[in-house]
């Protein structure tokens, strides 16, 4: 029997509910805020420290492999971020989504989270993007999108990682966006002003989430079957955010025969 270690975390807390920026690229003259609701388990945690347990019983750690092999196919887009026009630039009350140095860069000051969009529609997809937080606070998230409904309003699947270490696999539904993986520990998180590769999959009601080349997450879900790609950003707490995006990449998901 083998135990993986970064699953040993008790996670408990409330529910907050955080203003969501949504943007007006795509015919919204006005940012409108919605509150969705969101799962802080991350919040309070508890860390079991039962190393000398896992010793005595002789398990080791170990790394979860996924249940399916997709991988990058047909190339869809290859964005460096050269051109200002190149993603969704938008400002408002401490928000700023643009393309600045060679790079795409979700500011906030104000709690919730903030994303901007592609205009072009997909299915299943490979989304790879390098991250860069810019920022001192650790409470946060940060990542990509995929599906992402095409009027803006948020709903979508959201794959992301936070400041402290954490990442979670979400789903944005009406007025909330609920867990579909809780925010867990794992240490292929780069924590801090450090930069973190995401990959996220989406592939039927397959989703999958890897972190700097290591896979961290899967689970399946059959609400969204095609959209736009977004990057998003929040900032929780009366913390501040400052993230930058850059190199990303969308390929057609194929299912390796391997």
């Amino acid at each position: 029997m083998r135990f993986c270690l970064d699953s040993l975390i008790v996670e408990m807390g409330d529910k907050f509910v955080i203003p969501f920026l949504m943007t007006g690229w795509w015919g919204n003259s006005h940012p409108i805020y919605l509150h969705k609701e969101y799962d802080m388990n991350k919040k309070l945690k508890i860390r079991l420290f039962v190393v000398f347990a896992l010793l005595a019983l002789g398990l080791a750690a170990c790394d979860p492999s996924p249940s399916q092999n997709i991988v990058a196919g047909e190339s869809l887009l290859n964005e460096t971020f050269d051109s200002p026009d190149a993603w969704e630039n938008y400002e408002f009350e401490g928000t700023s989504l643009s393309v600045s140095n060679g790079a795409y860069q979700i500011a906030s000051t104000g709690e919730g989270f903030s994303w901007g969009l592609n205009d072009v529609e997909h299915t299943d997809v490979v989304i790879e993007v390098t991250a860069v937080q810019n920022s001192i606070s650790e409470n946060n998230a940060y990542g990509v999108m995929c599906r992402a409904d095409t009027s803006n309003n948020g709903d979508g699947y959201y794959f992301l990682v936070s400041g402290d270490g954490f990442y979670s696999i979400s789903k944005g539904e009406g007025d909330n966006v609920n867990p579909l993986i809780d925010w867990t520990a794992h240490s292929s998180v780069n924590k801090g002003q450090a930069t973190n590769t995401i990959k996220a999959i989406c592939n039927g009601s397959y989703l999958a989430l890897h972190i700097n080349g290591q896979f961290v997450a899967e689970i399946e879900d059959a609400s969204y079957a095609s959209g736009y790609t977004g990057l998003s950003a929040a900032a929780f707490d009366g913390g501040d955010v400052d993230i930058s995006f850059d190199d990303l990449t969308i390929s057609a998901a194929s299912v390796s025969a391997e």
